[in-house]
């Protein structure tokens, strides 16, 4: 009965010891997984290209009266480099441009260049950027070109293939007014604030 006893407490012994080592084991599979976050510091920079689909959505007047653009579907591309203030926040700057054409078949360009502020929202692989760009846009329509301040909020969805690149889209919205104080050539009720949004497919590369 006795060795009974003492082999009893030896296999209870062993099973106590092995069965914490499993899971302590576990525990520290998913501590792991739970902390492996992509980490970004002060200085780590990135570089992204851009391309896709230019839409013209609307104007509108200082009267608030709407209007149709009378623009094509056109195309978008642009370059934009950003550096990380924190792993959540990076700052940089955009340059970007597209083409729409107007009824009679004439080209419009825009051409905008903005500083751009982005925050990130991270559930690895995946990335949810959210920016706005502020800065100045260049309009050109043959002989006719214009510069105007220009907002570009914008939301993306990115898929981390690995540390250094990464493969998203986005949606981005383009506010553009274009006022005339009336002491040149053009009547101050000729300003407009134009309405688009682009939708574009992009590559990113960290470094």
């Amino acid at each position: 009965m006795k060795h009974l006893n003492k082999k009893l407490i030896l296999l209870l012994t062993l099973f106590v010891f092995i069965s914490g080592s499993i899971f302590a084991a576990s525990d520290d599979e998913d501590d792991d997984r739970d902390t492996y976050v992509e980490s970004f510091t002060m200085g780590d920079q990135m570089f992204f290209i851009n391309g896709g689909v230019f839409i013209p959505l609307f104007f509108f007047d200082r009267s608030y009266d709407f209007g149709k653009t009378n623009l094509t579907l056109g195309g978008t591309g642009s370059l934009c480099w950003q550096v990380f203030l924190s792993n959540h926040i990076s700052v940089g700057a955009e340059l970007g441009g597209m083409f729409a054409l107007s009824p009679n078949k004439r080209v419009l360009y825009m051409i905008p260049l903005t500083a751009k502020a982005t925050y990130w929202i991270r559930f690895y692989p995946f990335e949810i950027p959210i920016s706005l760009g502020l800065g100045g846009n260049l309009s050109i329509l043959e002989e006719a070109a214009h510069i105007d301040f220009i907002a570009k909020p914008s939301i993306g969805f990115f898929w981390n293939f690995n540390e250094e690149w990464a493969f998203g889209a986005n949606a981005t919205y383009w506010f553009v007014p274009q006022i005339y104080s009336g002491s040149g050539m053009v009547e101050s009720g000729h300003s407009m604030f134009g309405n688009f949004m682009d939708v574009t497919l992009s590559v990113l590369f960290r470094f």
